[in-house]
């Protein structure tokens, strides 16, 4: 595994986690740490990421010029905001995320739920993970 392309985006710091439930737990836990050990060491995409930070201001043109966000979390944002028409508040953006019904386990709680659970906006233009991208597990669809 740790021959993969895949492992060594992560260990480099040039790619985000998102795990789905068929992935072994073997290959999820090595990965997962390559990417905790990447973030700590601040290589690659790590010193920009504002996933758990928080994007301010978030409109498409702060989305897709300045922001350095999980790839799941901006196509969220990046699709809400076109249906939004041009407006940049994120008011309903986590009614939209339950509408989508991603469904994910937090590994840390073990709690099963969905990605709005883990996504927190707040005056009303800033948008975070409340939870590291690698301790979060998707369902596939």
């Amino acid at each position: 595994m740790k021959q993969t392309v895949n492992y060594h985006q992560l260990t480099a710091g040039m790619a985000y986690p998102t795990f789905y439930r068929n992935l072994f737990l073997d290959l999820r836990k090595a990965m997962a740490d390559a990417v905790v050990h990447a973030r700590g060491a601040q290589k690659g995409l790590w010193p920009k990421d504002v996933t758990t930070t928080g994007a301010k201001h978030v409109d498409l043109d702060s989305l897709t010029g300045d922001s350095v966000l999980m790839p799941k979390l901006f196509r969220r944002l990046a699709d809400y905001l076109i249906l939004n028409d041009g407006s940049s508040s994120l008011a309903g953006f986590r009614a939209y995320l339950e509408q989508r019904d991603d469904r994910l386990f937090i590994i840390s709680t073990g709690q099963s739920t969905g990605f709005g659970t883990v996504v927190d906006v707040s005056n009303g233009n800033t948008v975070k993970l409340t939870t590291p991208p690698e301790d979060l597990v998707f369902d596939e669809k």
